[in-house]
C-alpha cells in the first residue's frame, strides 16, 4: 500500500502533472484512495488540482474510456438515451490481465499485431501497473457510419459498451486462430516460439491444461478413443467391419479370420474423422475488456499503482516483449506517448469494425458473430427449455455458495457469473439486484462499485429479453478453475453448468420421492391387476 510520503513525492512533479492533465481531457476522473474511490463525476482541470488530491491522500488517477461533452453533467442513474447525448466518443481499450509475466508480455504482443494486421497504425500500449497491459485505438480511428448491432443500426459513438465488447470477442477470435500455433513441443506467439515446458514452469499448469485435441470441424474434444477403431476385411467373403484393435477378428458372416488393413479414426459426433490441437488464450488471461460497462475506467497513464507502486507507463509498441517491470519505476520511466489524436488517420480502423460488426461471410458469422460465437463463451439458450419456477438458494452449487460467501480477488468475475446464474434459475431481476448488492457487502477488503453492479445488470436485463443466458461452463478455465470458485462435490461430477446442478438437485429433492412412490403405486396396480385376472380365470375353470 502506498504512503502519503510516496505519492506525494510523485504527484508534486511538475513533469507528471502536465503527462497525466494532458489525458483528461473530456475524460469523466475517478481519483482512488487506496482502498476507495472517491465522489463521481470528477474532472481535472489544473495540473494543481493532482497535487490538492495527492495531499488528500489520492493514490491513483482513473478515467473514462468514454470521452463527454461535460463528464460533470453525469449521474448514476442516467437512462441509456441521455448518456448517448452526452457522449463524444469512446476509445478502444483492450485490458490484459495476466498473472504470467511471459504470458502477458506475449499476448500484448498478439493483440498489437492483430490490430495492425488490421490495417491501423495508431496502436499504443501502456504497462497497467500491475501485471497486465492496456492497449489503446483512438476513437478518431473509428469509421464515420451505423453498424448493425443488437438487433438494430447505431452510431459508433454510441456503441458503448456493446462496441468494444463485441470487438474484444472477434479479436480473441482472430488471436487464436490465426496467430497461435503449435510446434511438436513450442507454442509458437505471432512468430515468436516458446517452449512448452518454459511455459508450464511459470504457470503451474500442465500441457494437457494448456492444450487440447478437438474436432477440426466443430472444435468439441476429441475422445481418447477415437482413433483406436480399425476396419477389418475377409478374405473369403469380402465381408468389412469395424472395431478397436485386437490379435485377431473373426468374419461374423463365414466364421474365417479378418484381415486388419486400415487404421480408420471414429468419426465425430459431427461426421468429422479430423482432429487438431489448440491452444486457447482465453484459459491463461482475462480480456477484462468483455466485461465492461458503461462509464467504466482504467488506470490513467503516469498514475501510481497501489499495490506495486510501479507507474502505469505507455512505451513503444516495438518494446512490448523486452518490456520490464523495472523501466516503471517513478524514478526511472520514459514519457512516450499514449492514445495519440492527431496523428490518428481518419477511418483507419473500419476493416476491424467490418470484421467484427458487419459479418458479411456467413462462414466467419458461425464462428464470431453475434449469435454462435457468443453463445459458445457465454452459454445461451432458448428460453423454451428452461423451467419456470425459481431455483432456491439451497439448491445452489459449492461454486456459486463460495462466491455468495464474499470474495477478495475475482469480484467481476463472480458478478457475471452470479447474475447469469441467477437469471438463469429464473430469479426475477428485482430479486437479483437485491441478492448482488448484498454479496457485495461480504466483499473484502474492497466493494464492487455500486454503478458497476447496475451497469452489469442493466446489461444483462436488455440481453435477458431475448434468450436466457447461462453462466459459463464448469470446465471453463478463465472464470470458474482458476479463479479458484470451483469446489466440486459428488453431483458435480455428473453436470456440465452450475445452473444444471442446481436444477437437478432440486428436482431430486422435490420430486425423487415421488418418482419412487409413482413407480411402487405402478408396481402395485400391476399387481392388482394380474390377481384380478387370475382371478377370473379361476372362476371360469369352476364354471
Amino acid at each position: 500500500m502506498l504512503t502519503l510520503s510516496q505519492t506525494l513525492s510523485y504527484y508534486k512533479r511538475k513533469d507528471v502533472q502536465k503527462l497525466i492533465l494532458e489525458h483528461a481531457e473530456n475524460k469523466e476522473i475517478g481519483v482512488r484512495f487506496n482502498e476507495t474511490f472517491g465522489k463521481r463525476p470528477d474532472t481535472l482541470t489544473y495540473e494543481n488540482d493532482i497535487l490538492e488530491f495527492a495531499k488528500k491522500g489520492a493514490t491513483s488517477f482513473h478515467c473514462s474510456e468514454e470521452t463527454w461533452n461535460n463528464p460533470l453533467h453525469l449521474q448514476s442513474e442516467m437512462r441509456r438515451a441521455d448518456l448517448d447525448g452526452l457522449r463524444i466518443g469512446w476509445d478502444l481499450i483492450l485490458d490484459i490481465d495476466c498473472p504470467y509475466w511471459t504470458f502477458s508480455k506475449l499476448t500484448a504482443y498478439m493483440f498489437i499485431k492483430a490490430l495492425r494486421d488490421h490495417k491501423i497504425d495508431s496502436v499504443t500500449v501502456k504497462f497497467s501497473g500491475g501485471k497486465g497491459f492496456h492497449i489503446a485505438v483512438p476513437f478518431e480511428a473509428f469509421p464515420e457510419k451505423k453498424y448493425y448491432i443488437d438487433k438494430k443500426y447505431m452510431d459508433v459513438k454510441d456503441m458503448f459498451p456493446e462496441g468494444p465488447r463485441k470487438i474484444a470477442q472477434y479479436l480473441m477470435h482472430y488471436v487464436n486462430n490465426n496467430l497461435l500455433k503449435i510446434e511438436q513441443d513450442k507454442l509458437v506467439f505471432g512468430k515468436f516460439p516458446v517452449s512448452i515446458s518454459k511455459l508450464e514452469k511459470e504457470s503451474g499448469k500442465s500441457k494437457q491444461d494448456m492444450i487440447k485435441t478437438v474436432c477440426a470441424r466443430c472444435s468439441k474434444p476429441w475422445k481418447e478413443d477415437n482413433d483406436k477403431t480399425l476396419e477389418y476385411i475377409c478374405p473369403n467373403c469380402d465381408t468389412r467391419t469395424r472395431d478397436k484393435e485386437k490379435d485377431f477378428q473373426k468374419c461374423p458372416k463365414c466364421g474365417k479370420l479378418m484381415e486388419k488393413i486400415v487404421a480408420r479414426k471414429k468419426t465425430c459426433e459431427c461426421g468429422s474423422d479430423k482432429f487438431m490441437e489448440t491452444f486457447d488464450i482465453s484459459s491463461i488471461i482475462a480480456l477484462d475488456t468483455v466485461l465492461i460497462s458503461s462509464r467504466h475506467m482504467y488506470r490513467m497513464p503516469y498514475s501510481l499503482h497501489e499495490k506495486t507502486g510501479l507507474v502505469s507507463v505507455p512505451f513503444d509498441i516495438k518494446h512490448i516483449l523486452n518490456f520490464e517491470k523495472s523501466e516503471a519505476e517513478p524514478l526511472k520511466f520514459k514519457p512516450y506517448k499514449f492514445l495519440t489524436r492527431v496523428e490518428t488517420k481518419a477511418g483507419e480502423a473500419e476493416l476491424l469494425f467490418q470484421k467484427s460488426f458487419e459479418l458479411v461471410d456467413k462462414k466467419d458469422e458461425k464462428r464470431y458473430g453475434s449469435s454462435s460465437y457468443e453463445k459458445s463463451r457465454t452459454g445461451a439458450v432458448s428460453y423454451d427449455n428452461v423451467d419456470e419456477t425459481a431455483v432456491p438458494e439451497d439448491f445452489f452449487p459449492p461454486c456459486i455458495k463460495k462466491i455468495s460467501a464474499g470474495l477478495e480477488d475475482g469480484k467481476k468475475r463472480a458478478l457475471f457469473v452470479l447474475i447469469r446464474f441467477l437469471g438463469a434459475c429464473n430469479w426475477p431481476h428485482e430479486k437479483i439486484e437485491e441478492y448482488v448488492m448484498k454479496w457485495n457487502e461480504l466483499n473484502k477488503p474492497e466493494k464492487l462499485r455500486d454503478t458497476y453492479i447496475k451497469g452489469q445488470l442493466r446489461y444483462y436485463k436488455s440481453q435477458s429479453a431475448k434468450e436466457k443466458i447461462l453462466p459459463p461452463n464448469c470446465d471453463n478455465k478463465g472464470y470458474m478453475i482458476d479463479t479458484q470458485f470451483c469446489n466440486p462435490d459428488g453431483l458435480c461430477r455428473t453436470i456440465k453448468n452450475p445452473v444444471q446442478y442446481a436444477k437437478r438437485k432440486a428436482w431430486l429433492t422435490n420430486n425423487g420421492r415421488g418418482q419412487r412412490k409413482s413407480a411402487a403405486d405402478k408396481s402395485k396396480s400391476k399387481t392388482a391387476a394380474k390377481n384380478a385376472i387370475e382371478a377370473k380365470g379361476s372362476v371360469k375353470s369352476k364354471e
